[in-house]
């Protein structure tokens, strides 16, 4: 069967869902924007997610590779902390499972791609995503064009307030994948430096600041973890003119205060304030909660219970805390957030699952156990989302289940023969 037929091969109903869980994210905005249907069709999501955890329970197939263990280990262990945590901060059941909601749903997900994808699944949905790239280009453009800016420009993704914080994880996928392929002469230069100068404007137009940053981390990365050659300098040099090009026009359209300069982003990593002069900053945000908030050791250590600083669009979930400190921001800084609830404990524990994901790619790389361009893929958005953690929320959105499928990729079974060799939980 063809590459191209793959999405609609036959597939039993856990595989369905889980392709499901891959694709709806970026369709959501069609869906609810432009179709106008009820934004609880993103629920949909948790009710796939819900459905394979129950099936893949029922039916007893839950297969895991013995390289994958120790992730496994993490988000069980992880997912006993917050119990018992929570037996000792107990306020509202309601509150623990919209808690457990919003930050387990990714750990299923992971583990689903991992069950039920093949390699020619993977890398299916890779080059879809190259696709998707040109068509949120056209999107974004036309949407610049009609008004849009900053906060308000997500392409696909949208145009609510905050929306391009989307674009970042969906770009450093997608350009990540053209830089690594390029510098192994596995993509031709007209279409990668395409899609790094496209997304740089794009970039540029959203007022995505940060994305530079990680524009660079990831051409970095990508020259760092290939084999030298004066190609890849010249590459280097003519995209390093392409981002001094797009901090022009960065500046051009949102004033000199948006110059990128390595002060500016040190002003913006250090500042202690984010929006407001009552707002928590994106990197000083743990100091201030711990002095201010958590000030005892025990409540440092622990946070203060799973869901009870979080909020819904639910009266139901939302909680007293976020009532009653809704104005420090914490829910925009995903680092914020877990410490409140989950403290040191729980913030390491949910950081060292990125931690290990790199380091067991780079074990799978090193013992050519798997696809080398996924395995430093996985490496890169390990690294991106450490990152991520403590710039915005977007690893509790939607979009993180892309991020998620990208860890998963050098763990995904290259066959039947593969899954005999898996541990049985």
């Amino acid at each position: 069967m063809s590459r191209g037929l793959l999405y609609i091969k036959k597939r039993n109903f856990p595989e369905g869902l889980t392709c499901l869980v891959l694709i709806l994210p970026l369709l959501l905005s069609f869906f609810i924007d432009f179709l106008h249907l009820p934004s609880f069709v993103k629920y949909l999501i948790d009710i796939a997610i819900v459905l394979i955890l129950a099936s893949s329970l029922l039916s007893r197939r839950v297969f895991f590779r013995a390289g994958t263990l120790p992730l496994v280990v993490l988000i069980v262990g992880f997912f006993l902390y917050t119990l018992i945590m929570y037996l000792f901060n107990y306020q509202s059941i309601v509150y623990y499972l919209w808690g457990l909601r919003n930050n387990f749903r990714f750990y299923i997900a992971f583990l689903a791609f991992i069950l039920f994808f093949d390699q020619d699944d993977a890398g299916f949905f890779i080059n879809l995503l190259d696709k998707i790239f040109w068509v949120n280009a056209v999107v974004s453009f036309a949407q610049f064009v009609m008004g849009y800016r900053q906060d308000y420009l997500g392409g696909l993704f949208g145009v609510e307030k905050g929306c391009n914080a989307y674009s970042i994880i969906f770009f450093s996928i997608v350009i990540g994948k053209s830089l690594l392929s390029f510098m192994e002469q596995k993509e031709n230069a007209l279409p990668c430096f395409s899609k790094c100068g496209v997304s740089l404007i794009i970039a540029a137009m959203a007022e995505l600041k940060f994305y530079f940053v990680i524009f660079v981390l990831i051409l970095v990365f990508s020259a760092v973890f290939t084999r030298f050659s004066w190609k890849k300098i010249a590459i280097m040099i003519i995209l390093s003119l392409v981002i001094f090009v797009a901090g022009i026009l960065l500046a051009d359209l949102f004033g000199s205060n948006n110059t990128l300069s390595f002060n500016r982003i040190w002003e913006l990593v250090t500042a202690e304030n984010y929006a407001t002069a009552e707002d928590l900053g994106r990197f000083t945000a743990i100091p201030t909660i711990a002095k201010t908030i958590l000030t005892k050791i025990p409540e440092q250590l622990f946070g203060m219970g799973l869901g009870n600083c979080d909020t819904s669009t639910f009266a139901i979930c939302n909680t007293p805390f976020y009532q009653s400190h809704a104005n420090l921001h914490y829910t925009w800084f995903s680092s914020a957030f877990l410490f409140l609830e989950t403290g040191y404990f729980g913030l390491l524990a949910y950081l060292s699952f990125f931690i290990i994901c790199f380091c067991l790619a780079w074990k799978q790389m090193r013992n050519d156990t798997a696809n080398v361009l996924f395995c430093r893929l996985s490496m890169m958005m390990a690294l991106l989302c450490l990152l991520l953690t403590f710039y915005n929320s977007s690893l509790r959105m939607e979009v993180a289940y892309i991020a998620y499928f990208a860890l998963a990729l050098p763990f995904i079974k290259q066959g039947v023969r593969e899954q005999s060799q898996s541990v049985s939980l």
